[in-house]
């Protein structure tokens, strides 16, 4: 009887979650390693080479250790407060989208999506965008992006960039809970924090966009939990992949679109 009434529970759960579809998960990729080339290295030969190839000004290109190696090296060592084992990985934001934009989620509306750069920048991705798969292209755009403020300039914006921090961002937000993943917080399965999640209205999932590294203490204060899906570091692509579909099985979308349109 007390399984019956469990199963019960958690079919009426699952109905009223289909029926009231007001919920929107809030993915955050933050202190991501997606900056345009900093004033101490835009003197460096490799950056003036690479602008030239480019066609653009030092300070127009985005930063990019599989391009700039040398010069980040030199960042490090004249600035080290900068974070640079942090920088220059824009392939990590473009991979994450790439795996959450296209995404059943994301094309019911319910999936929210906003990039926050380490030099403080906020970027929000309208869900009707459909990202270049091809890097070259990506990077292109971005750098875009960087100048206009917004892509396209004309009509509706289907990426916006405006300066500001994550507290910022947050408190715009008005989250109903915040939850950050990071190999240091408390362990848990991915699964049950998307069901977890599911029960607010407006949850938002905090996920690294650097290659190495934590949380800067900042960013794990705005958290009410912090949480470790694994014993390994894991790709932020793969965390935000394995969250959004996670938590589309636990509203039940993933079951909906399965059953015949009427």
């Amino acid at each position: 009887m007390e399984r019956l009434r469990g199963l019960v529970t958690f079919l009426w759960r699952r109905q009223r979650r289909t029926v009231d579809r007001q919920m929107v998960l809030t993915l955050a990729l933050v202190e991501s390693a997606l900056q345009l080339v900093p004033q101490e290295i835009q003197s460096h030969p490799q950056i003036k080479r690479s602008s030239r190839q480019r066609g653009k000004k030092p300070n127009q290109i985005l930063m990019d250790r599989a391009f700039h190696h040398s010069a980040m090296q030199q960042l490090a060592k004249r600035t080290p407060s900068m974070h640079p084992e942090k920088m220059g990985r824009p392939d990590i934001v473009h991979t994450t989208l790439l795996q959450i934009l296209e995404t059943p989620l994301n094309w019911e509306g319910e999936l929210r999506v906003l990039i926050h750069t380490q030099d403080n920048h906020i970027i929000t991705i309208n869900p009707k965008v459909r990202l270049p798969k091809n890097y070259i292209r990506f990077i292109g755009l971005i750098e875009q992006l960087f100048d206009c403020q917004k892509v396209p300039e004309e009509g509706e914006p289907l990426l916006t960039l405006e300066k500001g921090g994550l507290l910022q961002l947050v408190r715009k937000l008005e989250p109903s809970k915040v939850l950050a993943f990071s190999r240091l917080g408390k362990p848990a399965l991915i699964r049950r924090v998307a069901e977890h999640s599911s029960n607010f209205k407006k949850p938002l999932a905090l996920i690294g966009g650097f290659p190495r590294g934590h949380f800067t203490e900042d960013t794990k204060r705005l958290a009410d939990e912090i949480l470790c899906v694994d014993r390994e570091s894991l790709d932020a692509w793969v965390v935000a992949g394995r969250f959004v579909y996670d938590f589309e099985w636990s509203i039940g979308l993933a079951q909906n679109r399965l059953k015949p349109e009427k």
